[in-house]
């Protein structure tokens, strides 16, 4: 009797170590965010001057969603990936005057990824505080919001020897900032434990202005016809291109049954100072010795489709199909949802605005609705006390199929599914789908200032806080 169940609990034991064995290990996750770029500077989309070998190799290698969404600048895209919900129901309504602050009150990614075991890393840009806390009084820090290690600036790296924020100590650096940013996070990730995964997010700010880079990279522009600041900018997107060769290179030579998924995106259209920099005039359209722009109208802080559609492009060994695209209406705001799955995580807030996409990933039916609709906006009202009658300046609605727009107060309807410059108004051929979509902005504007936090704090303080020449927003 007692051989018999000594034979039972070792095969139980068995059975559960098999079991143990055979439970997916949860993957490491590496998410890449440049500044001010966007599909046209890359050449997996056409561009003929831009040099991104690296980049356009690892869209070879993935999965790329080619109808991704972001906010139209810095600060607000930030703000939704890391609470998966628009940036003004966060408070994030600029880029400066304390309208960047994250609203202190509510969760974040990095904290979502550690309650599923995950170490976290950040290295970069932050641009969600310009204050050292929120209006609730907590802490707006990365390092105290749920990353182990934030090495990181408010806004923009020096470009060279840049000095960063090491949770909280002021470190020196040498070397550009991009080099320094992708070595700082190699170098983390092979401090980390082997037993656990790992969720890195390395946010450059180039090659957002100021505008410089080593030379040879500008060298690689000589004779382009480009501007000379053209040509830098191309150099800056050419330098974080070769970083991203370096860190797939070390990924290539780490040994570990965890895989790691290496995510690129951007964080709103391309730029110079602003969408005129890159060679957009006001209503969008690029002009005579413009930077190559994909097909798209529109550059950052504008409300065409070439300010928020951006590359995402996602690599997972053995997952994801190589060369592969999904059109899915997909956003910033899918980020959180998706990492929580990744990574176990029930999620209860009934406030979140995105939507998973591992299933679109495991190429199995996607969770987005096929009536989904996306609400972008400018933003960037010069000061808080303009907030109610800015509702429609700068403001888009997109479905699958149209984006609405309003433009010097006129309503334009695009179906840009079938007209991907957005050339062609058919607003008089669709009226009920502009009625249907204007309804939905106001409904959704009459909600979303409710978190406009940080405006309605100015607004009932009176202190408002305006822009100036020396706040000017980038």
């Amino acid at each position: 009797m007692r051989i018999t169940i000594t034979i039972i609990t070792l095969l139980m034991g068995l059975a559960g170590a098999f079991a143990a064995e055979e439970k997916p290990l949860k993957p490491n996750i590496i998410l890449v965010l440049t500044d001010d770029n966007a599909w046209g500077e890359l050449g997996q989309s056409g561009n003929k001057l831009i040099k991104t070998p690296n980049i356009d190799r690892l869209a070879e290698q993935s999965l790329r969603f080619t109808n991704y969404h972001v906010a139209p600048s810095c600060s607000p895209s930030r703000a939704e990936l890391m609470s998966g919900k628009h940036e003004f129901f966060v408070g994030v309504t600029h880029t400066i005057l304390g309208r960047e602050n994250l609203r202190d009150d509510i969760e974040i990614l990095p904290q979502i990824m550690k309650r599923g075991g995950y170490q976290t890393g950040m290295f970069g840009k932050w641009h969600l505080a310009s204050e050292k806390t929120g209006l609730t009084g907590k802490s707006l820090a990365p390092y105290d919001r749920g990353f182990d290690t934030a090495i990181y600036t408010y806004n923009q790296l020096g470009r060279f020897d840049p000095k960063l924020n090491h949770n909280g100590e002021i470190k020196q650096h040498k070397g550009y900032c991009a080099d320094v940013l992708f070595e700082q996070g190699m170098k983390w990730m092979e401090s980390c434990d082997k037993d656990k995964p790992y969720f890195m997010y390395l946010a450059t700010s180039i090659p957002h202005v100021p505008l410089a880079a080593p030379q040879r990279f500008i060298d690689l522009y000589a004779g382009s016809g480009l501007t000379k600041n053209q040509q830098v900018y191309y150099a800056m997107v050419s330098a974080a291109d070769e970083n991203v060769g370096k860190l797939m290179a070390w990924l290539g030579r780490q040994k570990s049954k965890r895989e790691t998924i290496l995510i690129f995106m951007t964080d709103n259209g391309h730029a110079i100072a602003g969408a005129p920099g890159a060679g957009h005039d006001h209503d969008g359209f690029l002009k005579e010795g413009g930077l190559f722009n994909a097909g798209f109208r529109g550059g950052k802080g504008q409300q065409w489709r070439g300010s928020t559609c951006v590359p995402f492009i996602l690599r997972w060994p053995g997952v994801t199909k190589p060369n592969s695209t999904d059109n899915t209406l997909t956003s910033a705001l899918d980020i959180l949802p998706t990492f929580a799955e990744i990574a176990g995580v029930k999620l209860s807030d009934p406030e979140l605005q995105g939507y998973s996409l591992l299933p679109n990933v495991l190429g199995k039916s996607t969770k987005v609705p096929s009536d989904r609709m996306l609400f972008t906006h400018v933003g960037r009202w010069e000061s808080s006390d303009l907030m109610e009658q800015s509702q429609f300046k700068g403001a888009s609605v997109l479905t699958s199929r149209y984006r609405l727009t309003w433009e010097k107060g006129v309503r334009k309807l695009y179906a840009y599914a079938d007209d991907r410059g957005e050339l062609t108004d058919v607003a008089a051929q669709h009226p009920e789908v502009v009625e249907e979509l204007t309804k939905a902005q106001d409904k959704w504007w009459q909600e979303a200032k409710k978190g406009m936090v940080n405006d309605l704090e100015q607004i009932r303080t009176g202190k408002i806080r305006r822009q100036g020449k020396d706040n000017g927003a980038d």
